[in-house]
C-alpha cells in the first residue's frame, strides 16, 4: 500500500552504497568488531565473497580477483531478520529537518545483523502511521523500529498510532510514570500538563527506559515481529537504544551468523564521487556491505561483513578494507571512532605543539568542532572570529594595505590571518579561514561558496584556495572541514588539499 510518503529501500540498494569495504589495520588500530548473529531456517545465505552462479573468476576488486576469502563458496541456510525504520515527523517528510537517525540507526541494525527492509518517514499523523505499522506487521518483518511522537503534546501520536495498528488499547505503565516524574523532579521542575501521556503505552507493552530523557520507550511483541517505539530525539533514541533494543536483539536472534564491522572516516571527496570509487573497488557480491553516512562536510562509511565464522568474516572485511584504503589514498583519514579532530590533535601532541584558529566565514565553527572534542584544552589555546575588515586589523594585524589591495577574501589575507593568529595567541600553530559562503556577496572574480585556508607553521606558512557547492549552511560545513584537514595535512607531512597561493612579494611569510 502506498501512503504518499518518503519511502527508501535501504537493504541492496546501490544509491545508499551497494557493498563496500576498509582497509589494512594499522598498529594502533583494533580488528574489526566481530558479532555473532542468527541462523533462522528459511533462506541461504552465501559466505562473504560467493557469486551465487558458476564457474569463472569472482570479480570485484578494481577489475582484480576478490579476496582469498572471498573466494570460498558454500553456504549456511540462515534467514537473516529483516527490519523497518520509521521516522516520524513532518519536518523529515518535507526534508525541512536532516534525517540524523535513520543512516546511524540503518548501520547499527545492519551490525547486529538484520536486513534492513525499508526506511519509511511518516508525517505527524495518527492514522497515516497506524496504515504503516499495520502493512509492516501484515508484511512479517522482524523488526519494526518506529522513532518519534513519543512526547507530551497532542501531535506526538505515535502511542496512539501502533494502539490502533495492533487492535488495542492504551494503559498506564506505572513504572514509566514513576520513572517519568524522578526525571522532573531531579530537574527541580514540576510534571507539566500532559507528560502523563508519556506513561501510555499499547496493553503488554514492555517499558523501556529513557537514562537521559523523559519520553520512554516501549517494546510490543507482536507474533514473530518486535515492534519498538523509541523518541525522536538523537542522543535520547541512541541511549534507549543501547540500553534496551541491542541487547533485546541479540537474546532473540540467537548467534550463528558472524557479523565483523567497521567504520572508515572519509574527507575531501563528494559523496557521488566517493560512492564511483567504493563501487568500482568493491563489487557488490564481495560480501561486504557499505552505509554511507554524510556530514560536516565528511563521508563516515558504516561497513559490514556477513559469514559462516568470525575468521572469515574479519578476513573478508580486512582485505576489502585493505583494497579501498589503497584506493582512497589520503582522503580516508581514520577509522573507528577517530574524528578529524581527534587525528589533529594526535599530530599536535606528538609535537607538544598548540592551536589557535582565527575564523571569518566559518564563524566560530572550526572552533566548535575543535572543542566538542573532549580534552581539547590540552591542544587548542583558543580562537577568534574577525568578520569585520576593522578586526582583522585590530586582532589579527593584517595590515590595512594588505586588504585594499587584496580583499578580505583572498589567499594573502588568510595567511596575514593566521599568522597574526600565531602571534596574538601564541600558539604554535594558527589556523585561519576567510571566505564567501552566501547567499549573496560573490562575484565573478570571487563567487559564492570561494574560501581560502592559512596556516601558520613554525618556520613556514600556507595558504590554500577552495571552491564548494552548496547553500550558506553547506559551504560553512565543507570550509571547516577542509580547515581541519589542511592542518592534518601539514602536519602528516602530505600535499595540500586545496590550491596553493604563493606568497606576494611584501607579504611576511615568517
Amino acid at each position: 500500500m502506498d501512503h504518499g510518503l518518503r519511502h527508501e529501500r535501504a537493504a541492496g540498494d546501490r544509491r545508499s552504497g551497494g557493498r563496500a569495504a576498509r582497509a589494512g589495520l594499522p598498529a594502533d588500530h583494533a580488528e574489526p568488531d566481530v558479532r555473532i548473529l542468527p541462523p533462522r531456517p528459511g533462506e541461504r545465505v552465501p559466505p562473504a565473497g560467493h557469486t551465487g552462479g558458476g564457474g569463472g573468476e569472482v570479480g570485484g576488486f578494481g577489475g582484480h580477483p576478490a579476496p582469498a576469502a572471498a573466494r570460498r563458496t558454500g553456504g549456511t541456510p540462515v534467514r537473516l531478520p529483516e527490519a523497518v525504520i520509521i521516522l516520524v515527523g513532518r519536518e523529515l517528510v518535507t526534508a525541512a529537518q536532516a534525517d540524523e537517525t535513520g543512516p546511524r540507526l540503518a548501520a547499527r541494525l545492519s551490525a547486529l545483523g538484520c536486513t534492513i527492509r525499508a526506511r519509511i518517514f511518516v508525517p505527524d499523523s495518527g492514522e497515516i502511521l497506524a496504515a504503516v505499522v499495520r502493512d509492516q506487521l501484515a508484511a512479517g518483518v522482524d523488526v519494526i523500529l518506529v522513532s518519534g511522537g513519543l512526547g507530551p503534546t497532542p501531535d506526538d501520536r505515535t502511542r496512539e498510532a501502533i494502539a490502533e495498528a495492533l487492535g488495542s488499547a492504551l494503559q498506564r505503565d506505572e513504572t514509566a510514570w514513576e520513572a517519568i516524574e524522578r526525571r522532573y523532579e531531579e530537574r527541580g521542575r514540576d510534571v507539566p500538563p500532559g507528560a502523563e501521556r508519556q506513561a501510555l503505552s499499547p496493553t503488554g507493552a514492555e517499558f523501556l527506559p529513557n537514562p537521559i530523557g523523559t519520553a520512554p520507550g516501549f517494546l510490543v511483541r507482536a507474533g514473530r515481529t518486535l515492534l519498538f517505539a523509541l523518541p525522536g530525539v538523537p542522543r535520547e533514541f541512541e541511549a534507549v537504544f543501547t540500553r534496551s533494543v541491542e541487547p533485546e536483539l541479540r537474546r532473540t536472534f540467537g548467534s550463528r551468523v558472524a557479523v565483523a564491522s567497521e567504520r572508515l572516516h572519509v574527507v575531501g571527496l563528494p559523496e557521488a564521487d566517493l560512492h564511483r570509487i567504493v563501487t568500482r573497488v568493491v563489487g557488490e557480491e564481495s560480501g561486504v556491505e557499505v552505509h554511507y553516512l554524510a556530514r560536516h562536510g565528511e563521508v563516515e562509511l558504516l561497513l559490514d561483513c556477513r559469514a559462516e565464522r568470525p575468521a572469515l568474516a574479519r578476513e573478508t572485511l580486512a582485505e576489502a578494507l585493505a583494497a579501498l584504503e589503497k584506493a582512497l589514498g589520503d582522503r580516508a583519514y581514520a577509522r573507528g571512532d577517530r574524528t578529524l579532530v581527534a587525528v589533529v590533535r594526535d599530530r599536535l601532541q606528538e609535537r607538544g605543539w598548540t592551536l589557535a584558529t582565527a575564523e571569518s566565514c566559518t564563524g566560530g565553527l572550526v572552533a566548535k568542532r575543535i572543542t566538542d572534542l573532549a580534552g581539547s584544552s590540552a591542544f587548542y589555546l583558543g580562537g577568534t572570529v574577525s568578520y569585520a575588515d576593522a578586526l582583522k586589523r585590530a586582532q589579527l594585524d593584517v595590515p590595512a594595505a594588505l586588504l585594499d589591495r587584496s580583499g578580505a577574501v583572498s589567499g594573502e589575507v588568510a595567511r596575514a590571518m593566521a599568522i597574526g593568529c600565531k602571534e596574538k595567541l601564541g600558539s604554535d600553530v594558527a589556523l585561519a579561514v576567510t571566505g564567501i559562503a552566501g547567499p549573496g556577496g560573490g562575484s565573478s572574480e570571487k563567487p559564492v561558496g570561494l574560501v581560502y585556508v592559512g596556516l601558520a607553521l613554525p618556520g613556514r606558512t600556507l595558504s590554500t584556495r577552495h571552491t564548494f557547492l552548496g547553500d550558506r549552511t553547506a559551504i560553512r560545513s565543507l570550509a571547516a572541514a577542509a580547515a581541519l584537514d589542511e592542518v592534518r595535512r601539514a602536519l602528516s607531512g602530505l600535499p595540500p588539499l586545496g590550491q596553493p597561493v604563493p606568497a606576494a612579494e611584501g607579504d611576511e611569510v615568517e
